[in-house]
């Protein structure tokens, strides 16, 4: 075993984590138990195939109503998509930017092994992918999925605990990458993506979701308003994309003609089939969703919920991360009904339901952000005859987010990853070097610390750059907004401001990357420990 291998051993040791394979199963289905590998086989391959079946059943969704609702709040774009043919060149540049994994597909093809004939190959494969291009189809054999079940916890017996792990066929991967690459330049550049969706976008992160959510909020206190905040949880959302519903949708946004009918093609027919110990099941078509661990896939999910921050419109705030969608209303202190709030969620859920999409009541968290001062009681929020009830907490894209943004869950969560994370790193510093501390330190520890502090650590409410270099760039001095909140104040709202009227002429003169490259240096190397030291160092900048 090498250093490496050892390494990683001892933290998963550690942290209490262990192997997800395995050689052993017993499923217990419809009160029998299930053990050799064929039987086990047929029944995940049934379960997972019958999951989003199973979650939509009670939906009343029609891909009329769905577009329907398109057509009433996005205009239609008159800007026409096609494919365009692939070269040679193209095909051994987009491979460059594909992960290369040795998890081998239902064909045995990897795409380590097809990095090593890739460029041999080049010629060949343009000249099938155009051929699909010119033809509106997308091979069945780049539709074949592998499944291996994973164990999450629980029952050992129970097919639910087990998630499904897609590998898709490598080849089907190349051809992917570039038909996003067109997709998303023809989105981008007509700017058919609503700015409320953050995932899976260039140039956004779950920390610039953060950022708006935390702006919203503080917004609303500025305006002696709470923050109403509905965190909703959408059952398995990317297995219940209905494939006619997105069809019309790219077709609404500009996809046509045989662009339209090869998105149509890759969409439906597409198989799956569960491998366990070298046995394979017979394989079970696949009705809906967007295929799982495929590279077109989060893409199409972007185009598919769009529309939903359209529908809503301006008059409620709202972030959308991928089918993570976080709703924030502001609602006057003094009225204790909801009725408003309880409209609008009504409307919302009504759009989940048309689009196939259901709306998780038991998962959906609703927080009411207010300051300490705060103290009055609201009514309940409702999902149809259900009432969902109010918690002090939630996370929030891997943050916890409390209804004071004091932040105490969310750090006291932290302590205790980070705790584990130091005693691993403390000990693997006992048998090997400290350039392979440092690497496991950064990996392990410092990526967990470092996840989203400018939300949590001062509060943020904008982007630091952003908000310096913005307004008043011309003068080079930023003006610091007054807030009647000492909460806000003290935020790096305030501070960053603060923090960019100190820098030298020089640095705010800089274009944005060198400003951010050259300020990250010099704060590393002088490495203040807190925000007064630098406030309070009459040469920071020497």
């Amino acid at each position: 075993m090498d250093k490496v291998k050892a390494t990683w051993k001892i933290i998963n040791e550690e942290s209490g984590k262990t192997s997800d394979k395995r050689t052993d199963y017993m499923l217990k289905v419809k009160g029998k138990l299930i053990k050799s590998d064929p039987e086990v086989a047929s029944s995940f391959e049934e379960f997972f195939t019958n999951v989003p079946l199973n979650t939509t059943k009670s939906l009343d969704s029609s891909p009329a109503a769905a577009i329907s609702l398109l057509e009433k709040c996005v205009p239609e774009c008159n800007i026409k998509f096609q494919f365009k043919h692939i070269t040679c060149n193209d095909i051994v540049k987009t491979f460059k930017l594909i992960n290369l994994k040795k998890s081998k597909d239902i064909w045995g093809m990897s795409t380590v092994i097809l990095n090593s004939v890739i460029n041999v190959i080049s010629s060949e494969l343009s000249i099938i992918f155009n051929r699909c291009i010119d033809c509106g189809v997308f091979p069945d054999e780049m539709k074949l999925s592998k499944i291996t079940p994973l164990f999450k916890a629980g029952s050992e017996s129970d097919p639910s605990n087990f998630r499904p792990v897609s590998v898709l066929p490598a080849l089907s991967k190349v051809f992917e990458k570039i038909m996003l690459d067109q997709l998303s330049l023809h989105f981008n550049k007509n700017k058919l993506l609503h700015n409320k969706q953050y995932g899976f976008t260039k140039g956004r992160s779950t920390i610039d979701a953060g950022v708006k959510l935390i702006s919203d909020i503080f917004n609303a206190w500025e305006e002696s308003y709470d923050g109403v905040g509905v965190f909703c949880d959408l059952s398995k959302a990317f297995d219940c994309v209905h494939p006619d519903i997105l069809v019309g949708k790219l077709q609404h946004y500009g996809v046509d003609g045989k662009a339209s009918s090869l998105m149509n093609s890759y969409l439906k027919g597409r198989i799956q089939r569960v491998h366990v110990n070298g046995v394979t099941s017979p394989g079970s078509q696949v009705s809906m969703g967007v295929p799982q661990g495929s590279i077109l896939g989060p893409f199409l999910f972007l185009i598919y919920i769009n529309d939903l921050p359209f529908f809503v419109n301006e008059v409620h705030e709202m972030v959308l991360f991928a089918d993570d969608t976080s709703l924030l209303f502001k609602v006057n202190r003094n009225n204790v009904l909801l009725d408003d709030v309880n409209n609008s969620i009504s409307r919302i859920v009504n759009w989940f339901n048309v689009n196939n999409l259901l709306l998780n009541e038991n998962k959906t968290k609703c927080i009411r952000f207010t300051t300490t001062s705060v103290k009055r009681d609201i009514g309940n929020l409702k999902i149809k005859d259900s009432e969902l009830n109010f918690v002090d907490k939630t996370v929030f894209l891997g943050i916890t987010i409390d209804s004071k943004l004091q932040w105490g869950p969310h750090i006291e969560t932290l302590s205790n990853r980070l705790s584990s994370a130091a005693y691993a790193v403390k000990k693997i510093r006992q048998f090997t070097d400290e350039d392979t501390a440092k690497i496991v330190y950064h990996s392990y520890f410092h990526s967990v610390m470092s996840y989203g502090i400018l939300l949590w650590v001062l509060l943020q409410r904008f982007n630091p750059y952003l908000c310096c270099r913005s307004g008043l760039f011309g003068v080079f001095v930023v003006f610091l907004r007054g807030s009647r909140l000492q909460k806000i104040n003290h935020s790096l709202y305030g501070n960053c401001i603060r923090f960019y009227n100190k820098l030298p002429s020089e640095i705010r003169e800089l274009s944005l990357n060198k400003f951010k490259a050259l300020v990250k240096r010099k704060l590393i190397n002088k490495a203040f420990y807190k925000f007064e030291d630098y406030l309070n160092d009459p040469n920071p900048w020497d």
